[in-house]
């Protein structure tokens, strides 16, 4: 004896598949991860620099903040206080380590060492389609011995991102990582003689 239709047994299982959607939703796309570009790259744009005027050791602090992998973005015309993260992407390591590792690749085998303080490093929108990256961070000189402070300066840095996302934010992050390493050879060279 059958006590549910046909036609019934069919919507039954209409409902029950469509349901089984919606229990199990579709997987998230894959996080895309980035950093600031290939170091080769970078090491063949700097080669022209002499070694005499390169750290011989650098360090990088940053606030608790900084010490992840998100991407910041701030929207100052709507609500300036809020901090952002794209959803999508990453940073492949934590600012700090990433311009360690860049500063790195400049370094010479003797001479001052070099320690940064990162303060800010995030996208920053002024209005829907006007966006920049701004890099801020205080570097200070030592010897290669003792805790003596040999120079010290504050670096604010800014770079307009070539579109108002994410890509735009890591396009300009690197451009920008590149333009601090510059500025800081440059401020080498007025330093007095090597130690």
């Amino acid at each position: 004896m059958n006590l549910i239709s046909r036609p019934a047994l069919l919507a039954i299982g209409l409902i029950i598949s469509v349901s089984s959607c919606s229990l199990f939703p579709e997987r998230p796309s894959s996080l895309a991860l980035h950093d600031f570009g290939s170091s080769e790259k970078f090491t063949a744009s700097q080669s022209g620099g002499s070694e005499a005027s390169a750290w011989s050791t650098v360090s990088v602090e940053a606030p608790e903040w900084l010490q992840n992998e998100n991407i910041r973005y701030r929207l100052l015309y709507i609500d300036p206080t809020r901090v952002r993260f794209y959803a999508q992407d990453r940073w492949l390591a934590s600012p700090p380590a990433m311009l360690a590792q860049r500063l790195s690749v400049t370094n010479g085998t003797h001479g001052w060492r070099l320690k940064i303080r990162l303060l800010e490093f995030e996208q920053i929108f002024d209005g829907p389609q006007r966006a920049r990256v701004i890099l801020a961070f205080r570097a200070s000189v030592q010897p290669p011995t003792g805790e003596e402070i040999v120079a010290d300066k504050l670096f604010n840095l800014s770079l307009p991102s070539p579109t108002p996302d994410a890509a735009g934010a890591v396009t300009a992050s690197a451009k920008l990582v590149d333009e601090a390493v510059h500025s800081l050879q440059t401020w080498f060279t007025e330093l007095p003689a090597q130690p």
